[in-house]
């Protein structure tokens, strides 16, 4: 799964229904208006969009404004003005005026500089308690538009991209939850689901399940329907990532019920995906294919042009597993053609990401390398250091099979360097299994050995019962193949084909291939001797 900018996640998930939302947002740039203000048009190109400035307005002014334009989203990019001297009278009568406007459909979008981000709690505490988010985007010397123009970016203003920041943005969180007034249950809602989704980040899926399921409660409880949604969507992704694809079903089954009743068609066209991605996962193509084919007519439908772009990329997917890759193209050079048009870049490198596999498999690495070398250069450009380390991944595979492996291995290193800068532990667990492969062709069987068990401790930890699978075929492929060592390569394989087949993985032929193997030189009799020892063994 992969996720938007953080902030700009937050703040597109909270417009989505056509309810009343007060958002402030603190800004070091003004640029970062415009930008953010492009993303939105971009996302909801339906909904009517009103940017109203207070410097100079009298206070009814201000409110025939919102009352004639009544539904919609509002973009104050003056919102500090509020708090200059001589506007005392208006900053109360703004306050105490809170419930009338709460009741209109409108979504309040708040701009302040960062002198007056202290104001608003201060002076408009009713508005202050009222909020439905308050987010803060920072930019730096550099053009930061691609930064907010992007989807599915780990970025996140409060915090950055690295571990470190993100546990630093994860403490900070913490500490406004606990300062937080316990009777703001759409702060807590927002608070739990932000930390939530950074321990989502950094693959500490045991840490993350609370927070979200406090968030879930939370919503129920204000009957928030569109943050239950979300909510649920994104436990979902939780079970997902750990490879419980039942478990993950449920709840997104849960999350498209809601989306559905509450006409929130944005909502069920991610929901709808995300499903595709459980059955595509189990090898269920056509059933995946049904789920992308709904969420795709809802997006064109609503002119959800960057979900579009996506679906199409993931109907692609398909097709590649497939083996149709005349099909998969087209539907890349489509999603492509979108995020061009849009100016998704985040979007745009995952395609040309995508586009190079269809070459890779074709035996054509010239043409892949070339999409790669161009999704690294737009996941550089736009500070995509997860979306970077799969493509430097992606880029030593094409080396690989060329059979150049000390260059392969030079771009894993750089691929698990970032992975473990910016907390991927799935990545990094991936990762190492990539070169542990790179050592197995080179013939050196412990190195590779070394990199499985590691990547082993890895998926265990995080609990991606897919990735275990993986590397404990490939640990007892070693072993047989390479040892001749059936005492220990049984028990591996066998505990592969068992998560496979409980995962409900076309893989699980691979394991269930190695094994008939095995049973076909040592015979039946023997292989169930060391089956029946792995059952007799003490739990640790």
């Amino acid at each position: 799964m992969e996720t938007p900018s953080r902030e700009l996640r937050l703040l597109t998930n909270a417009l989505r229904q056509p309810i009343f939302r007060f958002i402030v947002i603190g800004h070091n740039r003004k640029h970062i208006i415009d930008d953010i203000a492009d993303h939105l048009k971009a996302t909801y190109p339906n909904r009517p969009f009103l940017t109203l400035r207070l410097n100079g307005k009298a206070y009814r002014d201000i409110i025939d404004t919102l009352n004639t334009f009544r539904e919609g989203i509002v973009l104050i990019p003056d919102f500090d003005w509020l708090f200059r001297p001589g506007n005392e009278d208006l900053c109360t009568a703004f306050n105490q005026r809170r419930d009338a406007l709460a009741r209109l459909p409108l979504a309040l979008l708040c701009f302040v500089e960062p002198s007056g981000y202290t104001n608003v709690p201060k002076r408009i505490p009713d508005w202050w308690s009222l909020r439905s988010l308050a987010l803060e985007f920072h930019s730096d010397e550099t053009d930061l538009t691609e930064t907010f123009l992007e989807t599915d970016t780990d970025v996140s203003s409060l915090g950055g991209q690295t571990k470190a920041e993100k546990e630093a943005e994860i403490e900070r969180l913490q500490k406004q939850l606990r300062l937080a007034d316990i009777d703001n249950r759409v702060l807590l809602l927002y608070l739990n689901q932000q930390i939530g989704n950074l321990y989502y980040q950094l693959s500490q899926f045991s840490e993350a399940l609370p927070y979200l399921e406090q968030s879930l409660k939370l919503a129920r409880q204000i009957g928030d329907r569109a943050g239950e949604g979300t909510t649920l969507n994104n436990i979902s992704q939780i079970y997902d990532a750990k490879g419980d694809y039942e478990t993950a079903l449920h709840y997104l089954e849960q999350s498209l019920s809601i989306r559905q009743q509450i006409g929130d068609r944005a909502g069920e066209g991610t929901t709808l995906n995300n499903i595709s991605q459980i059955y595509d996962a189990k090898g269920d193509y056509e059933t995946a294919l049904h789920y992308l084919e709904q969420s795709l007519s809802i997006q064109q439908q609503i002119g959800d042009r960057a979900g579009e772009g996506a679906t199409l990329n993931n109907i692609s997917q398909i097709y590649t597993v497939k083996g149709d890759y005349e099909t998969a193209l087209h539907y890349l050079e489509q999603s492509l053609s979108i995020q061009q048009q849009i100016g998704d870049r985040k979007g745009e490198g995952t395609t040309l990401n995508n586009i190079s596999q269809i070459y890779d498999a074709k035996g054509d690495y010239e043409t892949a390398l070339h999409y790669l070398e161009q999704s690294l250069s737009i996941r550089q450009q736009i500070g995509d250091r997860a979306g970077e380390g799969t493509t430097l991944n992606n880029i030593s595979q094409i080396y690989d099979a060329k059979g150049d492996y000390e260059t392969a291995l030079h771009y894993l290193e750089q691929s698990l360097s970032i992975q473990q800068q910016i907390g991927d532990r799935a990545g990094e667990g991936a990762t190492l299994n990539n070169i542990s492969q790179i050592y197995d062709a080179k013939g050196d069987y412990e190195t590779a050995l070394h990199y499985l068990e590691q990547s082993l401790s890895i998926q265990q930890q995080i609990g991606d019962r897919k990735g275990e699978a993986t590397v404990l075929h490939n640990l007892g492929a070693i072993y047989y193949e390479q040892f001749a060592d059936v005492q220990k390569a049984v028990p591996l394989l066998e505990k592969s084909r068992s998560l496979f087949t409980q995962i409900g993985s076309p893989s699980v032929k691979n394991s269930v291939g190695y094994l008939s193997a095995i049973i076909e030189q040592i015979g039946e009799e023997r292989f169930n001797q060391i089956v029946q020892s792995i059952d007799n063994k003490p739990q640790s």
